[in-house]
């Protein structure tokens, strides 16, 4: 039987079990409540296990959920902050009757985090029993913190920072665990489609209002995500249309007291009387003027303008399968330097870049009936045009163009065994992997012209041998079109519980990064007036990665009130790390950073949290990081300049990182009104290079290249909100966002400057206010 027959055969067999027998079904209704004070919980999750039908709850804490069959389900109910619940229930074959659950009574968990997780394992499973850390951000941290986009709310993270690297353009990145950005796979909804181009700026472009969670895991997720997961994985998961329902968020901000910035946000979802039809609508426009923070005429914030358009669909043939569809336009476009009214090609500096993005997605599910099995198919593919202006002193010839497509697609199968040993969640998936761009800029003779395609295969084995211990033995084998042979990736992880409220985890994991093109290749900064770019070695070759975490987490309670505490200890070695070189000056004026091979790097730390319920009123949620960053030999980050001069400079510390960093959310519920706010993130005391050239604070030049080691900031945030009691649901709020203005204050002055020295908080004090509105 040749394979197409093959193919054809399991397609058949699929498509007969979603249209399956639909001659009666049954209704599953009821309310879901908090225990703690008897109201309705709304948002809550309830879902039938093993099939694709489930609810959300509404205002009033009251679901639906429509079309079950004859049969024993396990009912699952579930709400961040509270406990997971399971119901058995039996539909008999000759029952006509609907089914009414009554009150269903969901009790205060001491982990104040989404009960439910898929990004550990590739399988929803409960966060109590994945034997891999998880952090989840929701739409609470990102109303209680006043972010508009990713960018702003993921610092509210443990162990993770988001830092600013360039004055001229904005350009952002995540570090988590220590390491840089590119070690970090985002994905969306669980693909790697967010390419390397869309990270420089990407943070920016995607709005809050378009997100369900963000949830983090920390550590090497290579096994399962693929080779840049390194330092763990960031996983953005969109809104799903679950209830009808409409809101519009209008938000005006001024950077300093009086630089505006402007964002609107609107949702809306619709769900047909039988559920089996959904669609949600998302938009955003945001837009921000520059801030100039010294009055030298340039910017240390961007001009900005982002506008996003997108919507989500979900159609399920029968209970047993769902087809999900997924489609987002972003347009974003940011400038920064000096003379922003005039051409680019007509100032002393300028950076330009606007993108086109257009993301696409489809993914289909089936649960195999009578079984726990399922069977997932998946594509994703996003498409990126830019437009760019890279230049200095009135340059005709510096503007670019990038064209940058990623696709990434695959199946999965997820089959369960219940046996004498245990229960066994085998997790077999093959994914491909495939990223083109193409990056001309004509004035500095530089073209990328690249095609990276990555084949993965992967296995799991989730064996739960008792209610006490789980461990996850998994591999994935890569073959990268940059690397000569296929790469194994093995992963091990252990769940322990000693007792109830006790869970220790362990984790080893290994990855590797290709020699190719990443973010930072794209980007380009402005040193000494002249342009500052990354070439990559001829001998570049694969970096490997191995990575131990080991953590405990204990749940209590004082005085009644639930409390949990969180330790975390992590290392992770690579090998052959990827460094920077400098390489001096071109003839052309243009200064050269060489990608190299260092001998190995070194990242060890630890994390501790804490989440509180400190009274009735007082829900704490915070987390500390203390670490060491280094390689094993000096990396030159200033190369000797005999002519001028200049000795070489080298440090053996990864730059830009600090040994230690942390944030914290508070939220009183003053009245059930009532609830103000308060939010903080700390940076610690970092190196990073600061190059000669720009106008010092003093009014003098800058005459030396150092490492400028900067000062602990504490960036403190405070947000007041009332909700009027009322239909359609109405809140208005107010707040500032650092509000003790710990900002950088020695900013280079002048044409010369060095657009990549700046670090700490990204905004000064910002004052904020909005109304919001939900249907």
């Amino acid at each position: 039987m040749n394979l197409i027959n093959r193919i054809s055969i399991v397609v058949f067999m699929l498509l007969t079990l979603s249209v399956s027998a639909m001659a009666h079904y049954h209704t599953l209704g009821g309310i879901v409540k908090s225990e703690k004070n008897g109201k309705p919980l709304f948002g809550a999750t309830v879902t039938v296990q093993n099939t694709a039908l489930g609810a959300k709850t509404k205002n009033d804490g009251t679901f639906i959920i429509k079309k079950m069959h004859k049969g024993e389900y396990i009912i699952t109910f579930s709400f961040v902050g509270y406990e997971t619940k399971k119901y058995k229930v039996t539909i008999e074959p000759n029952d006509e009757r609907d089914l009414d659950m009554g009150e269903v009574v969901l009790k205060e968990s001491e982990v104040l985090a989404s009960p439910i997780v898929v990004t550990a394992t590739r399988s929803e499973k409960v966060y109590e029993d994945v034997p891999v850390k998880i952090s989840v951000l929701d739409n609470r941290i990102f109303e209680r913190t006043a972010s508009i986009s990713l960018k702003e709310g993921l610092g509210f993270q443990p162990a993770l920072r988001i830092e600013t690297n360039c004055q001229n353009c904005g350009y952002s990145q995540i570090r988590l665990n220590g390491l840089e950005g590119k070690y970090a796979q985002i994905l969306i909804d669980g693909r790697p489609v967010f390419s390397a181009l869309n990270s420089v700026y990407g943070l920016d472009q995607l709005p809050t209002n378009m997100i369900d969670r963000v949830e983090v895991m920390r550590g090497g997720g290579s096994a399962l995500y693929g080779g840049n997961a390194i330092a763990g994985v960031v996983n953005i998961i969109t809104k799903l249309p679950s209830n009808n329902e409409f809101s519009l968020d209008v938000n005006n901000s001024f950077t300093d007291f009086k630089t505006p910035d402007r964002n609107i946000n609107f949702n809306t979802s619709l769900v047909n009387n039988d559920q089996d039809l959904g669609l949600s609508i998302y938009a955003n426009s945001h837009s921000r003027n520059a801030w100039d923070a010294n009055g030298d005429g340039f910017t240390e914030l961007t001009d900005l303008q982002v506008k996003s358009l997108g919507a989500n669909l979900f159609y399920k043939p029968s209970y047993l399968s769902t087809i999900k569809a997924g489609y987002q336009s972003t347009y974003h476009k940011t400038r920064g330097g000096n003379l922003l009214a005039l051409a680019p090609h007509e100032t002393d500096i300028t950076e330009q870049i606007s993108h086109n993005t257009q993301l696409y997605s489809l993914q289909y599910e089936q649960y195999i009936g009578g079984t726990s099995d399922k069977f997932s198919a998946y594509a994703s593919y996003q498409d990126t045009k830019r437009n760019s202006y890279y230049g200095t002193n009135k340059d005709p010839n510096a503007y670019g163009y990038t064209d940058n497509n990623t696709l990434a697609a695959g199946v999965q199968y997820n089959h369960i065994i219940d046996d004498f040993l245990g229960v066994h969640v085998l997790t077999a998936g093959y994914e491909f992997n495939r990223d083109y761009i193409f990056d001309n800029m004509t004035g500095y003779k530089r073209v990328v012209d690249q095609t990276s395609q990555t084949h993965g295969v992967y296995l799991q084995d989730d064996w739960e041998i008792a209610k006490e211990l789980d461990i996850v033995l998994g591999a994935r084998v890569d073959k990268n079109n940059f690397i000569d042979k296929a790469v194994i990736i093995p992963r091990a992880n252990i769940l322990y519980k000693p007792i109830k409220d006790l869970s220790i985890r362990g984790t080893f994991s290994t990855g590797y990064r290709a020699p190719q093109a990443f973010d930072e290749d794209l980007h380009i900064e402005f040193v000494g007036g002249t342009v500052k770019m990354i070439t990559n070695s001829k001998d570049l070759k694969p970096e490997y990665s191995n990575s131990f975490s080991f953590s405990a987490d204990y749940s209590f309670r004082i005085a009644d009130f639930p409390m949990a505490i969180s330790g975390e200890f992590f290392r992770t070695q690579i090998d052959d790390a990827f460094a920077l070189e400098d390489r001096g000056t071109n003839p052309d004026g243009t200064v050269i950073s060489e990608r190299i091979n260092a001998s190995s790097a070194k990242v060890t730390g630890g994390t501790i949290e804490l989440q509180a319920q400190l009274s009735s009123m007082f829900n704490l949620k915070t987390g500390y990081t203390l670490q060491e960053s280094k390689y094993n030999q000096a990396i030159v980050w200033l190369d000797a300049d005999e002519k001028n001069g200049v000795a070489e400079q080298s440090s053996d510390l990864i730059l830009r990182t600090p040994n230690q960093y942390g944030f914290f959310t508070l939220n009183s519920q003053i009245t059930d009104n009532f609830d103000i706010d308060l939010s903080g993130i700390i940076t610690g005391e970092m190196y990073t290079p600061h190059y000669a050239g720009g106008i010092l604070p003093s009014g003098e030049e800058n005459t030396k290249n150092e490492l400028v080691k900067t000062p602990t900031f504490f960036e403190l945030n405070a947000k007041a909100c009332y909700k009027f009691s009322s239909y359609p649901d109405f809140e208005l709020y107010l707040g500032v966002q650092n509000v003790l203005n710990q900002y950088q204050s020695d900013f280079d002055r002048g044409v010369n400057r060095d657009s990549g020295y700046i670090y700490g908080p990204g905004r000064p004090r910002t004052i904020y206010g909005g109304v919001k509105l939900r249907v």
